[in-house]
């Protein structure tokens, strides 16, 4: 019984830690705003670069671009939407959270616990046969 409490607990506290380093945290300020944002959106004329690690023309101005909207107060989703519009869905190096991406994400994760689950269950059904138990 006390085994079953101990696998119990981990359970909870790994999904209690997945689901808390999944939460956003409040509302960051303007330069950590911008220097996300240059993170995530790719360089226009570059393979694979964000707008932050390319010195290409179109990285910069987009980097400009990106620091005009953030003074004005438009939100991170605006500008991301702003740039998908303009350059199409391949310009965000994160994918966005929704949708077939989302999916994608979710079910490895789904299935590695499943898996987990699976493997326990045969464990502890194996342990209460050797103890003569079922």
């Amino acid at each position: 019984m006390s085994s079953r409490v101990v696998w119990l607990g981990l359970a909870v506290a790994a999904v209690v830690l997945l689901a808390v380093g999944s939460v956003h945290g409040p509302e960051s300020s303007a330069s950590a705003r911008v220097a996300y944002l240059e993170s995530v959106l790719k360089c226009p004329s570059c393979e694979d670069l964000s707008i932050t690690q390319s010195d290409a023309p179109s990285a910069v101005a987009l980097r400009h671009r990106v620091l005009r909207w953030v003074d004005e107060g438009w939100s991170d989703a605006k500008i991301e939407q702003a740039v998908v519009s303009s350059y199409g869905e391949a310009e965000l190096l994160v994918p966005p959270a929704g949708g077939v991406n989302a999916t994608l994400y979710i079910l490895p994760v789904a299935l590695i616990g499943l898996a987990t689950a699976a493997v326990g269950w045969h464990l502890f059904g194996r342990r209460r046969v050797e103890r003569g138990g079922g």
